[in-house]
C-alpha cells in the first residue's frame, strides 16, 4: 500500500508539472545512471554537488539551447534527472543529509 502511494504521488507530480517531481525528496530509481548516460553523451558529466539546486533546475529548464544545442529530452527523463540532479545538489536535501 505505501509503495502504491508514493508511486502514485510521483506519477502525479510529473503530470502536474516539470519542475514538481525535483521538489520533492523521492528520486527515480535508475536516476543517476540516467543523468551520466544523457548529460556525458555530449559533455563532461558534472556531479549534482557541484552545483546549487537553483543552478540545476535553471540548467534543465534550458535545455533546447544547452551549450549551444537543443539538448530536448522526453519530459519524463528531464523530470527524473532533475530530481536527481536538484537532491544531490551542493544544498539539497539528500546531499546534505550524507554529509553529517
Amino acid at each position: 500500500m505505501n509503495g502504491s502511494i508514493v508511486s502514485l504521488t510521483f506519477v502525479l507530480a510529473l503530470a502536474a508539472g516539470p519542475s514538481l517531481a525535483a521538489n520533492m525528496l523521492y528520486v527515480p530509481a535508475g536516476a543517476k545512471a540516467k543523468a551520466e548516460r544523457e548529460c556525458s553523451a555530449c559533455h563532461a558529466f558534472i556531479p549534482p554537488q557541484d552545483e546549487p539546486m537553483r543552478e540545476w533546475r535553471d540548467i534543465m529548464r534550458s535545455l533546447p539551447n544547452h551549450m549551444g544545442e537543443d539538448a530536448t529530452l522526453p519530459e519524463r527523463l528531464r523530470a527524473e534527472i532533475e530530481a536527481y540532479l536538484v537532491a544531490y545538489a551542493s544544498d539539497g536535501p539528500e546531499y546534505r543529509q550524507n554529509r553529517r
